[in-house]
């Protein structure tokens, strides 16, 4: 190594030392050697490059760079230019390009994994990211409340999938895209929240005496219109630039954490339902609302980490089944909560008392769905845990 090179790896271990993620003197300089060679990829944020098989790469050297363009048949241009052109592309590999950028600038792109789990993390995130597309029409109309649903379902699968893998990951790729995702959660959970009430209520009107029909018509007004303003609140982050970039950088693949090759999915879904069997453990024989709140929240975790598994054996079909069930039941269970604290709110003590009187009965029956559900959780949880023990 000559002295020039030397130089650079002692001032960028120096500086990485210095750094919250520091190790041994040794590691340091290992890791200053490694990232000086790294090779940077470059695409447009919509992967023109890589959609037409073809590899722009910046190699960094002692004097200046070498911009090294790969076809999809093998055949290779390099051109060196010398420290002072920045990212701008030569002119020998920008003619060669242009039809393909269509006038779109280069980013930093990382390569793409070649580890089957990393590919499956990339393939899913893939799926949720067309999911909010196809679905995005239907939820901006707001006639069918099942686009809504399937929107958010794919911006919540695909939060729960960076965080199952959150160590595989670099930290600030995940922490963007997640900040993104839950941004986009508060704007579709009130609206969602409203659309199964409304149903619920809606639903509930043919076992009402004809003289509390006009106060449940009371109180249907008043939630639609909590509706509409919450709907009003969710087309403007549609068509906001926050949500944009989150389906740009959702096109992305994966970015992996410095030193990670490989995202072992089949421990990441054993690890999940680990927690799963904790929390199960823990509820007791008489779990309040919280805990079996939190509890939803686990079985979604690890049902989307068996997901990313993806299980190809019948013990495995039956594992997702038995999740997704138990999932739908504490599903059941939230909505009924969720619809019971919100009629309660909707109610007011100028409002007809006619109106309040029917909320609070279907509260009630709200209260009666949660004590189903909790007396059914035992057996649902049973079959989840047998299918679990069988891919062992």
């Amino acid at each position: 190594m000559n002295s020039s090179r030397v130089d650079q790896v002692q001032a960028l271990a120096r500086a990485i030392s210095e750094g919250p993620d520091a190790g041994t003197d040794e590691e340091n300089w290992l890791r200053a050697e490694r990232e000086l060679a790294v090779v940077h990829d470059y695409d447009t944020a919509d992967r023109d490059l890589e959609q037409a098989g073809v590899r722009v790469s910046r190699l960094p050297l002692e004097a200046g760079v070498m911009w090294r363009l790969t076809l999809p048949r093998g055949e290779r241009v390099e051109t060196w230019s010398d420290g002072t052109g920045g990212l701008a592309l030569p002119a020998e590999i920008a003619t060669l390009i242009g039809g393909i950028l269509a006038g779109k600038p280069l980013q930093p792109s990382p390569p793409l994994s070649d580890d089957p789990g990393a590919r499956r993390l990339r393939e899913m995130l893939q799926e949720q990211r067309h999911a909010l597309l196809a679905h995005d029409p239907g939820t901006r109309l707001g006639r069918d409340q099942e686009n809504l649903h399937k929107h958010r379902v794919a911006a919540r699968r695909a939060r729960t999938l960076l965080r199952s893998t959150r160590r595989y990951l670099d930290a600030d790729w995940r922490q963007s895209l997640a900040g993104l995702l839950a941004e986009l959660g508060t704007v579709t959970g009130p609206v969602r929240d409203l659309d199964v009430l409304l149903e619920t209520v809606r639903g509930e009107l043919g076992g009402l005496d004809p003289a509390e029909r006009s106060g449940a018509h009371g109180l249907i007004a008043r939630l639609e219109e909590e509706r509409g303003q919450a709907r009003r609140l969710l087309l403007a982050a549609l068509d906001g630039e926050r949500y944009q970039v989150l389906l740009g950088r959702l096109r992305l693949p994966p970015r992996l954490g410095g030193g990670v090759e490989r995202v072992p999915v089949e421990r990441v879904a054993r690890r999940e339902f680990v927690r799963l069997a904790r929390a199960v453990e823990r509820l007791g024989a008489a779990p309040d609302d919280e805990a079996l709140h939190r509890l939803r929240i686990v079985v979604k975790r690890a049902r989307y980490a068996a997901e990313l598994s993806a299980p190809s054996t019948d013990a495995g079909h039956r594992l997702l089944a038995d999740a997704a069930a138990l999932q739908d039941l504490l599903g059941a269970h939230q909505d009924a909560l969720v619809a019971e604290e919100r009629l309660r709110r909707t109610t007011v003590v100028d409002s007809p008392t006619a109106s309040a009187f029917v909320a609070g009965r279907l509260a009630e029956r709200q209260s009666l769905r949660r004590e189903r559900t909790v007396a059914a959780l035992p057996a649902t949880w049973k079959r989840l845990r047998k299918s679990a023990a069988r891919l062992r």
